[in-house]
This record gives C-alpha cells, structure tokens and sequence, in this order.
C-alpha cells in the first residue's frame, strides 16, 4: 500500500487527481453494488416506477386470493387502504436491501419481490401497488428520497411521508421542485443504518487516498480520528429518518470538512517544510566541501 501511495504522490496533479477520484469511485460502487448489474437495474426500474405495478401477473394470484376475503365490497376507499397495508405488511417482512439483495438500494419487481418473501419499502409498495390496482384503485408509486409508498385516488397507504419529491407521470418520472430540500435528510438516513463494515472501507480508502508521503503520523492519526468521529455523529444523527438531528448532522460534518484540513492542508505544509530544510541543508556550505563562514 506505501509503496502505491508512494506511485500515486509521484505523478503529476493532473495525472493524480483523476486516478485517485477513480479508485475512490469504484469503491464507492463496489461497497453499495458488489453486483453493479444491480445497480443498472435498480435505475431502469426508477426511470418509470408504475410499469413495476402489475395487477395481472400470475404471481400476484396466490397474494389476491388471501387478500380477497377481507376485503369486503361495502369497505369504503380508505378502510379498503387499511387492510390492504395491513396485509402486505403481515404477508411481506420488513429486510434491508443489503440483506436481501446485497446491495445499497434496489427497487424490485413484483416477482422479485414475491420470490424473495420478504423486502422493504419499496417491494412492499410494488406489491400493495399491484393489488390496489387489482381492487380498482388508481395507483401510483411515490417517494421522498427515503421512503417509498403508494398513492391513490383515495388517499395515500404505505406509510405516506409529507413531501412527494419523485412522482411518475404519464411522460415519465417527474422531480418536483425543492427535491434538493430532502437530499440531507435521505443522506443522513442512508448513513444511519448501512453496515459499518461497508461504511469503514469507504472511509478507510478515501483517508489513505489523501495521504501525503511525509505527512506525519500525527497528522494522519488526527485526520482518521476526526473521519470515524464524524461517521459515528453522522449515523446517530440520522437514527431517526423522519426528524434527523440537525445539530448532530452539521458537527458530523464539521469533523469529516476538518478531516479534510487536517489531510489537505496540515500534511502538504508539514511534506513543503521537510523538502525546504532538506534542500537548505544540501546548499549549505559544509554539503559542498566549503569552509565555513568565521
């Protein structure tokens, strides 16, 4: 690894900097993506979310007929949402995507997701989607960048949050405006309870990639201490989704910016000094055999 660091130090910035956001980019995907065929497919499924709602296919029968009998004709629309939630959170068990499919994020088919047995979020609003639409509903699959359910021309279910950032339409997925409102939110969210494991290596490798060869021991023990410190604040500010601690999130953040100082500023000044007290040490006269000055 020293003597990679010692390779990368060596090229020139516009060489450098490239290579280093390339490996640390590839690691970003291979930490959230080990299979990035996934991750292709998670983002074809987000480009039109509806076509996901299948009330017809043969693997939602088995669901439709247990489902069927509760739903009484004299249920009026929302009652009619109730039960139908309530089902698909009894049938389908809540599962991390990083359990179930081993990746960050993934929006599943209804296949999929009846195969599976069990999803998140948004398998589970794939699926009550699909038997809502089967019930004569107009349904729709929404999302606030966190959380995904299901609206309706009856209401929404699913566990609706406040604010539909993403909302497909008949040309297409459409981004409302103010999407950027919810970015921290999801983020800090996304943090929270992703595996520390994945989480490390991705700090690990963004800490060594900014390494500079004499920097100093302290300054990077300082900058690794800052960087776990700020993740740790990070995932407990984020522990609840709905009403993240701001205050928490921005000294998580303090910590990861003065990581950065501390790698970026602090090291090159500490690499600059030593190449300037050598370079006056070998112009010295005693380094060149000449007398020294009385």
């Amino acid at each position: 690894m020293s003597r990679w660091l010692l390779f990368l130090s060596g090229l020139p910035w516009y060489a450098r900097l490239p290579v280093k956001w390339l490996v640390f980019a590839v690691t970003v995907l291979l930490v959230c993506y080990p299979n990035p065929r996934l991750l292709r497919r998670h983002l074809e499924h987000w480009r039109d979310p509806d076509r996901l709602i299948e009330p017809d296919a043969r693997e939602l029968e088995p669901l439709w007929e247990e489902l069927r009998p509760k739903v009484a004709p004299e249920l009026a629309g929302p009652q009619a949402l109730k039960v139908v939630e309530k089902y698909v959170y009894d049938r389908i068990p809540y599962a991390w995507d990083w359990d179930t499919w081993g990746a960050a994020d993934y929006l599943p088919t209804l296949a999929e997701v009846i195969e599976k047995g069990r999803e998140d979020c948004d398998g589970r609003a794939v699926v009550a989607a699909s038997l809502l639409r089967r019930l004569g509903f107009q349904a729709q699959i929404v999302t606030d960048l966190g959380h995904v359910w299901v609206k309706t021309d009856q209401g929404e279910t699913m566990g609706p949050g406040k604010v539909k950032v993403v909302v497909a339409t008949a040309e297409g997925v459409r981004v409302q405006e103010g999407a950027w409102k919810q970015v921290a939110r999801a983020v800090a969210y996304g943090i929270a309870p992703f595996p520390l494991v994945r989480e490390l290596i991705v700090l690990g490798v963004l800490w060594w990639l900014l390494l500079r060869p004499g920097g100093g021991a302290l300054c990077a023990s300082a900058a690794l201490v800052l960087l776990l410190n700020g993740l740790i604040i990070l995932r407990l500010a984020g522990a609840d989704y709905r009403n993240p601690n701001v205050a928490m999130q921005m000294a998580g953040l303090l910590n990861v910016l003065g990581a950065l100082a501390v790698l970026l500023v602090w090291g090159p000044r500490r690499v600059r000094r030593a190449a300037n007290a050598a370079n006056g040490a070998a112009c010295s006269p005693s380094s060149v055999g000449l007398p020294r000055p009385m």
